[in-house]
């Protein structure tokens, strides 16, 4: 069985942030795959389905960003998944809007969240799929950045990364994370 794990900031006020695109992402992944998130257990909200043939979970931490290890380690703890099937969907600051990123395994990047799960994992060997958010403006604290809201013209290039996004990890669940990289690894949009 997969996990895949969109993070985000819980509440309204956050529901079109930069940092939430992995929530965004795995709510699309629901439509797309029949799942409801209904189920709250774990810290997080959660529904069960297929990819294929492959049993998969869609999780999204009922924690804040920063404490998204708090809810990850309570899954893969409670579902007895292994980390190699955990797949965590975050933003990325350092990654162009509108690119994705697949990697097995890696640091944290500076990423808050990703930083909670590595430490209450007590491990960074799980796969991620990155997305691009892109950088601040000169002078802006990354802080506000990723609180704030994808203008109008950025909303159209983050709809179709949140589809690629959807589709890669469809794959990932089907074939796994090496063709899932080789297909949506790449430089274009």
């Amino acid at each position: 069985m997969k996990l895949i794990l969109g993070l985000g900031n819980p509440g309204k006020r956050y529901q079109k942030s930069r940092h939430n695109l992995g929530f965004r992402v795995l709510h699309s992944l629901t439509r797309r795959l029949k799942i409801d998130l209904k189920q709250r257990r774990y810290k997080s909200l959660m529904g069960r389905g297929r990819i294929g043939k492959k049993r998969i979970v869609l999780a999204q931490p009922l924690t804040f960003m920063n404490n998204s290890g708090v809810a990850a380690a309570s899954l893969v703890r409670g579902l007895k998944i292994p980390l190699k099937n955990l797949i965590v969907v975050c933003d990325d600051i350092d990654l162009p809007i509108g690119r994705i990123r697949i990697k097995k395994k890696g640091s944290s990047g500076g990423h808050k969240g990703l930083e909670s799960i590595i430490q209450h994992l007590k491990s960074n060997e799980f796969p991620r799929l990155r997305m691009g958010i892109g950088r601040p403006p000169q002078g802006m604290d990354p802080k506000e950045y990723v609180l704030e809201n994808f203008t109008k013209e950025e909303n159209s290039v983050v709809k179709k990364a949140i589809d690629r996004a959807g589709e890669a990890l469809i794959l990932l669940g089907e074939e796994g994370i090496i063709p899932a990289m080789n297909k949506y690894n790449v430089s274009e949009r």
